[in-house]
């Protein structure tokens, strides 16, 4: 099993990218390995990166974050994808995600608290895939 749990944020704001990297950069065994800002360039990425977990925005311009994760849970089932919704975001978006095998749906704004819930989750949930 790797130490750290390696992780792609996915969202079309920069800053929302630069304050969730900065927030990551404070859990010494999370590696933030690679972003993207469309759903497009989230499905290359995780092909090129393998990460263990996606966090990723679900309204993005261009392919949206529901649109990737169809195509993420159909071409890489071991990774793990948590969407991310603005606070009063729909709630039907949400569901969908679930349905869609989505392992967690997170609001924005990000707090430590639950992004450490997020990745101690991940984790364990990357500990029983490994048995």
């Amino acid at each position: 099993m790797a130490d750290k749990l390696s992780v792609l944020i996915v969202d079309d704001s920069r800053s929302v990218i630069t304050k969730l990297a900065g927030m990551i950069a404070e859990f010494e065994d999370v590696d933030l390995v690679g972003t993207a800002r469309d759903g497009a360039s989230a499905i290359q990425r995780v092909s090129q990166l393998q990460p263990d977990l996606v966090l990723m925005d679900i309204v993005m311009p261009g392919m949206d974050g529901i649109a990737a994760l169809r195509i993420l849970n159909a071409n890489h089932p071991e990774v793990q994808v948590a969407m991310a919704s603005s606070v009063g975001g729909a709630p039907s978006r949400a569901e969908e995600a679930f349905r869609l095998g989505a392992v967690q749906v997170v609001g924005k704004p990000f707090d430590a608290e639950i992004l450490e819930a997020l990745f101690e989750s991940a984790k364990r949930r990357r500990a029983d895939d490994e048995r």
